[in-house]
């Protein structure tokens, strides 16, 4: 089976590659330079999903594509660079997929555009959708979701099979940006750590990456995926985290009467560093519940995790400590 990959150097991407390749596939990968960090197995074409004429590399011949190719920052500033790369780069990407008559496509979206709750008895299904004011808030949110009505506009106007799976927040080894490691550094090296009263649903990203592929094999096109593991308030997860890596800092738990003061001081912070992940957006949803259900994919994917939380710090805070990104 021959199989193209968007994305194939980031965190989920470079895992589902690996996965890819040892069921046997034929793997090759969309890049805009030389990848070096990709297996020698892997053929390389050099493309910008924002460039639709770049994509003219691919030939006829691929069995599935996977889309991942994202930009992923929360600064309200890059709005329109969101829009330009993770909603247009999309439509481009599909655009080419019908253009060289691949039969399948997976987009990797988030569950992000499923929204959240204030409580933590509501899990949310795929048929949930942010409301306007967390799309208004999170420019990375709105971007993700544009991409997914795009991706379920082809799927219903070109009867192209597009699936769309949309992952936690995930875990584990591999994750050389330090998406979600940035938490595990502040765990690490912190001695008193602010611990906020909301609570998000945790994956191990290897367990991601079947999600994704099993999604091209079995997935009704058009249809949502959501691949998440457990839903655990954020003082279960700062403990688990200080747990594995061995640390103890004093956890203080925050007031929600703290929500909008520290809302403003990390988006101001956030303005004059640039860190992508200061937003104050992001800070406001801390204090709320990302609680996902994966039953849909358990049921219609045989989707089944294998690492639970603990197990997926480990690994992650392993592969950390062997690179020195921690």
């Amino acid at each position: 089976m021959r199989v193209l990959v968007t994305g194939a150097t980031g965190f989920i991407g470079r895992r589902l590659v690996d996965r890819l390749l040892a069921v046997g596939c034929e793997v090759a990968a969309l890049a805009r330079c030389e990848a070096h960090q990709l297996p020698p197995a892997v053929a390389r074409l050099p493309a910008d999903i924002t460039v639709p004429d770049s994509l003219k590399v691919v030939e006829r011949g691929f069995d599935c594509l996977y889309h991942l190719a994202a930009l992923v920052t929360f600064d309200p500033r890059r709005r329109g660079e969101l829009m330009h790369v993770n909603a247009a780069g999309t439509r481009n990407v599909l655009e080419m997929a019908r253009t060289a008559g691949i039969s399948r496509v997976v987009v990797v979206s988030s569950a992000c555009t499923m929204g959240l709750s204030g409580s933590q008895d509501i899990v949310l299904e795929e048929s949930a959708v942010a409301g306007p004011l967390q799309i208004a808030g999170n420019p990375y949110l709105a971007s993700k979701l544009e991409a997914e009505k795009i991706a379920q506009g082809f799927a219903h106007d070109q009867g192209q099979r597009i699936v769309i799976v949309n992952p936690t927040t995930v875990y584990g080894p591999g994750d050389d940006t330090l998406n979600s490691g940035t938490l595990i550094r502040k765990v690490a090296s912190s001695a008193w750590l602010p611990v906020p009263p909301g609570g998000s649903n945790v994956v191990d990203v290897d367990d991601v990456a079947e999600g994704i592929r099993l999604a091209a094999e079995k997935g009704a096109s058009g249809k949502r995926y959501i691949l998440g593991g457990e839903n655990l308030p954020f003082a279960d997860i700062f403990a688990t985290v200080a747990s594995v890596v061995g640390s103890r800092p004093h956890r203080v738990p925050l007031p929600r009467l703290f929500r909008e003061p520290m809302a403003w001081a990390v988006g101001l912070a956030g303005r004059l560093t640039g860190n992508r992940f200061l937003s104050g957006q992001l800070l406001r949803e801390l204090f709320s519940f990302k609680y996902y259900s994966s039953q849909r994919a358990a049921q219609e994917l045989g989707w089944t995790r294998r690492y639970g939380f603990r197990e997926s710090v480990g690994r992650a805070w392993q592969y950390y400590r062997s690179r020195q990104l921690i």
